[in-house]
């Protein structure tokens, strides 16, 4: 039953009913009574009603209301409320008992402030965090109000604000700064900062900028991990020299690269100065011609081929489709920057690849080992001499300068009037001197077991005589022409227990095993020079700054 369209009936009681009205004294009011009761429960229905549409958190198909904003939402600036104005509009159709047409409902509805009384208690939150206003009343916060965009697909468009625009910043690096240090002031992260001066090493030794050196840097607001927008360098540009820009640039990932304008990607500085240096390459048509082709000093390709000289024929074994990698420079032990040494020397013949390091123990004894701390010294070298070329090998050949067959002892390397001869092996020296048809020759005996014979020299070594001794890989002679030869050559024969064998063929015994704290150190050393060699200058360009 609706409260608002029907009348209530009041029943009246005997009495003697239990009836707290029943002694009232006046009985002509019992009509006031009625019309008070009857508004009290019309009041409740309508209040239930008007509940059911509004603040019901749900909706039916026998009542259904929607709350629809005007255009204009105003603040009400006297009594410091906020009002909205809003029509009300039916739905959907409500029927009534007594009514045939459905009403229409128009006007304004106002929020007003609530009031608060007493102390509210919310967990965790103390009373001071709370929007209260003076009196413990509610206040409405300031805000802002942004009304997206619907299409007629209903596709709310949400208009986002672009980040600032990128910002350049020019930095000159004073006395006691870093470029790192200039950076972070600028608000970058230290990482960030250290990962962009690190991509200048291979183009340019960062510990060679200058005070007073400019440079140009471009910064950009970007969103982090977690959504915040956070400064990071995308650009960096400075002149080393006159006719030099080098340009680092982050790339997609936040990676950085450093280049030299107008050059191809891992080009140096013609205007830095290296103290090591990295080579790759390709045989080709010879491993010391490569070489010489990218600059490599000639003593480090000889230091090279001696390291391998216990292992590898250069001559028969080496292809062009082969491959060597040299990293040389500065000693990392002691005080000598005159000289530059090779640290680490690799080859790969027909795919398999034989890498050693350069290591002095605590013995102060300097040596070439491989990954596993092995010594590349062997009992005795394959290749006493550097920058050879095999002209004649072992075996019965016809003489050049006798015109019939004869055995050949030895093998003969064609090499430059004057290129140093060294030991195969330690021994002890039997021959020093003219020694026949071989012109001026040594023969070293070594551990009883091997001799070995250098002949057609050009002179002996300086302190090289009968009866003395010398150590492997010590320069006894030079190569010459002396003797039954046509040209400057090295014959060189080996012999076991005086009989004459391939030189090439000898399965010369291992050297030295590191251990313990050599081993350690090795270890520690073989780290360092790898990590070095990522950074270091690699190319012709490159080996050019050296000069």
């Amino acid at each position: 039953m609706n409260g608002a369209s029907q009348p209530v009936h009041v029943e009246q009681f005997d009495a003697d009913f239990d009836d707290p009205f029943a002694a009232e004294p006046t009985r002509p009011s019992h009509w006031l009574l009625t019309t008070c009761i009857a508004g009290i429960a019309g009041t409740l229905v309508i209040g239930a009603a008007i509940l059911g549409f509004v603040g019901s958190s749900g909706y039916s198909n026998d009542a259904m209301a929607s709350i629809s904003t005007r255009d204009t939402l105003r603040s009400n600036t006297a009594s410091g409320g906020f009002l909205e104005s809003v029509a009300l509009r039916p739905f959907g159709e409500s029927s009534f008992e007594d009514e045939e047409e459905t009403p229409e409902v128009s006007g304004e509805f106002v929020i007003p402030q609530r009031g608060v009384t007493g102390e509210a208690v919310y967990p965790g939150i103390s009373a001071g965090d709370l929007p209260y206003g003076g009196g413990g009343r509610t206040v409405v916060l300031d805000a802002e109000l942004a009304v997206a965009s619907v299409n007629a697909e209903n596709i709310t468009t949400i208009s986002k604000t672009p980040p600032p625009e990128p910002t350049d910043e020019t930095i000159t690096l004073a006395a006691g700064s870093t470029l790192i240090d200039e950076i972070v002031s600028r608000g970058v992260t230290r990482e960030a900062a250290q990962a962009l001066v690190a991509s200048i090493e291979p183009v340019f030794p960062t510990k060679q900028f200058k005070d007073g050196t400019e440079f140009e840097l471009t910064l950009e607001q970007q969103q982090d991990f977690y959504g915040r927008y956070v400064i990071f360098p995308v650009r960096l540009a400075f002149r080393p020299g006159p006719t030099e820009n080098i340009l680092v640039e982050a790339d997609e990932d936040g990676h950085f690269v450093a280049r030299i304008d107008g050059e191809k990607e891992g080009t140096a500085s013609r205007y830095a100065n290296y103290d090591h240096f990295r080579t790759k390459a390709r045989v080709g048509s010879s491993l010391y011609a490569t070489a010489k082709d990218y600059k490599v000093p000639d003593y480090i390709t000889a230091e090279l081929t001696r390291v391998f000289a216990y292992d590898v024929d250069f001559q028969r074994q080496v292809k062009a489709s082969d491959s060597f990698e040299v990293f040389y420079g500065n000693p990392l032990t002691g005080s000598s920057k005159k000289r530059k040494v090779l640290h680490y020397a690799q080859l790969t013949l027909g795919g398999k690849t034989k890498t050693y390091y350069r290591f002095t123990d605590a013995d102060g004894q300097t040596d070439y080992y491989d990954e596993q701390g092995r010594s590349a010294t062997k009992s005795l070298l394959k290749t006493p001499v550097s920058g050879f070329k095999l002209t004649s090998g072992f075996g019965m050949r016809r003489h050049p300068l006798l015109g019939y067959n004869k055995m050949h002892t030895g093998i003969d390397f064609g090499a430059p009037y004057g290129t140093p001869i060294r030991a195969a092996g330690t021994g002890k020296i039997e021959v020093a001197g003219r020694f026949g048809s071989y012109g001026i020759a040594v023969k070293l005996q070594h551990s009883g077991k091997y001799e070995t014979l250098y002949a057609h020299m050009s002179r002996l070594a300086d302190g090289i005589r009968p009866g003395g001794n010398v150590r492997q890989g010590q320069v006894i002679g030079y190569v010459g022409s002396t003797g039954r030869s046509t040209g400057p050559h090295l014959h060189y024969e080996v012999r076991i227990k005086d009989r004459p064998v391939n030189p090439t063929r000898v399965k010369a015994s291992g050297g030295r095993q590191l251990a313990g704290k050599d081993m350690k150190s090795f270890q520690s050393l073989k780290t360092r020079i790898i990590a070095m060699m990522k950074v270091a200058p690699t190319g012709t360009r490159v080996a050019q700054v050296q000069q």
